[in-house]
């Protein structure tokens, strides 16, 4: 009866918030100046910051959109995070009530869900008639960003692309315990392991007691099957090709599962004897990644794998405790074959999906061609940033971007009006911004442009970091299976995992023998992985046909 009631209710909360919708469904979507109206719903979190007198139906983004491309784009409703967009996703798609006319979907259930409704469209035409030659370019050079949106060979979504490489990991390190004892920074697993033992058992922070651990892990989130903070998938990837809970490639191409792969039990075994020799917190396997970090941010720890943006959260907090710390990026070292690998990001954060009745296509293409431009550095309507008295203003007909000078001049907030369009920010395009990054880095050149002069403004650290991420991008272990869950893996997914969490712990913890993890596998394949596999593949084959 409780989850009766629990729906009942969610179910009249939706009602309720169409009903309470700021504009009216079933509009005329051209009005008499031509201006076309394409309704939309979006994640609106606190993040999101509008200028005093806007929102999200009216600011400098909906204005620009309509005074230049003809359009009005009206919200109809948001959520504040995605679980909740999700949610009410969900209850209009099932009670078959009129979907937005383009909204984006991050959720791979939905999205397939959605494909097999019937409530939106393919859009392989329109993408033919109305993509300029630039969103064609971007298209036919990540075709796998189109997988997870696609069903029996027809594509529906157009990808929000992500960084491509902005959440991969590289290594931080204490800098100044480096030179407390006259260390380099490590290359190789070997080298990593002597400093390690010094950061462990030289009181590297001065404390008088055994209170430092070598290396921060996190394996209570997803085991070590996700996540960048403390992240761990560079120890398998120094021994092989494949990182645990990631469908890869094989070398006959078929995608096979990264936690079953010979190497994986080698990256155990190291990790088995780090644990014997205390460079590991003792509860790294329940650990989650926000606990983890803890030990970094403390002073007791002098090595964690985290992204570049975590140069300012969390690894930036050690200042308030420890403020004469000094950490450094670098690269993921190599293992006993001079191999390195780290766990790839995907490409993209989600996909658009369009109403079945949008009749507008060729304006939504006109608009995510213009803001795409500003990414590119090609834009027609962004000289300086993106809006004056917002991320830049003018002064002696000269752009500034720093903030605080910003905020000095205009005695104003200084904003990120990037959040206000469609996709909910400025758009990436996969691997540019990091090349760009690197670029600064290596080159020192100056900025030719609103978005170059926005990431050349970025910490020096960032940058540096950002730089190291991109130089290893040969290194990268990606996630290939993008598709809904197949159909054994909703009915056996908890019960592998679990097993496989148990095991790698164990393993590591020296409660069970290395030679476990054979056990593991071939059990993992008898209790639904070979099936698994088999549904992977196909799924693998649909899309690439």
């Amino acid at each position: 009866m409780g989850r009766s009631y629990l729906l009942l209710l969610a179910l009249t909360l939706s009602i309720l918030l169409m009903a309470c919708s700021d504009t009216e469904s079933g509009q005329d979507s051209v009005d008499e100046n031509g201006t076309v109206t394409i309704t939309t719903a979006r994640v609106l979190d606190d993040g999101t910051v509008f200028k005093d007198g806007e929102n999200v139906h009216d600011n400098v983004v909906t204005r620009w959109a309509e005074e230049e491309l003809g359009i009005q784009f009206v919200t109809e409703w948001t959520q504040p995070n995605d679980e909740q967009f999700n949610t009410q996703l969900r209850l209009m798609m099932s009670s078959r009530e009129k979907l937005p006319d383009v909204f984006l979907v991050s959720n791979n259930n939905i999205k397939a869900d959605l494909l097999e409704s019937g409530q939106v469209m393919t859009i392989d035409q329109a993408i033919e008639q109305h993509a300029t030659p630039r969103l064609k370019e971007l298209f036919e050079r990540f075709p796998e960003a189109f997988y997870p949106s696609t069903n029996d060979g027809d594509r529906y979504g157009i990808p929000r692309y992500s960084g491509g490489n902005g959440s991969d990991t590289l290594l931080w390190l204490r800098q100044d315990w480096l030179d407390q004892f006259n260390l380099e920074a490590p290359q190789t697993i070997e080298e990593l392991e002597e400093v390690m033992e010094v950061f462990v058992n030289e009181d590297p922070n001065n404390s008088g007691r055994n209170d430092t651990i070598g290396l921060t892990l996190a394996a209570g989130d997803n085991g070590f099957r996700g996540g960048n903070i403390a992240d761990a998938s560079w120890v398998f990837g120094a021994y092989g090709d494949y990182v645990p809970g990631a469908w890869s490639q094989a070398t006959d191409g078929s995608l096979v599962y990264g936690s079953i792969q010979p190497s994986i039990k080698e990256g155990l075994a190291k990790l088995r004897e780090w644990y014997g020799n205390g460079y590991l917190a003792t509860d790294f396997a329940i650990l989650s990644a926000g606990d983890a970090q803890e030990s970094f941010i403390s002073g007791r720890s002098g090595i964690m794998a985290a992204p570049p943006w975590a140069h300012g959260y969390p690894i930036g907090e050690i200042a308030q405790v420890v403020p004469d710390a000094v950490v450094k990026p670098f690269e993921h070292v190599t293992g006993p074959n001079g191999q390195a690998g780290r766990r790839g990001e995907g490409l993209i954060v989600g996909s658009f999906l369009f109403n079945s009745e949008f009749e507008h296509l060729d304006k939504f293409f006109e608009y995510w061609d213009a803001i795409i431009g500003y990414t590119l550095g090609e834009s027609d309507y962004f000289e300086y940033g993106l809006f004056e008295g917002y991320d830049y203003v003018l002064q002696n007909g000269d752009p500034v971007y720093n903030i605080d000078e910003f905020e000095e001049i205009t005695g104003e907030k200084h904003v990120d009006p990037g959040r206000y369009f469609l996709p909910t920010n400025v758009p990436t395009i996969p691997f540019e911004m990091y090349s760009l990054l690197e670029e600064f880095h290596d080159t020192g050149r100056e900025p030719t442009n609103g978005y170059e002069a926005g990431l050349a403004g970025r910490d020096p650290d960032y940058i540096e970091a950002a730089a190291i991420v991109n130089k290893q991008n040969d290194i990268r272990i990606v996630q290939e299976f993008t598709g809904p869950p197949t159909e054994t893996m909703v009915s056996r997914t908890e019960h592998l995992e679990r097993m496989e969490d148990e095991l790698f712990a164990d393993i590591i913890l020296g409660n069970k023998p290395l030679e476990a993890f054979d056990d593991f596998v071939d059990e993992w394949k008898r209790a639904g992985g070979d099936q698994i596999t088999i549904e992977v593949n196909e799924w693998y084959d649909s899309v690439r046909d």
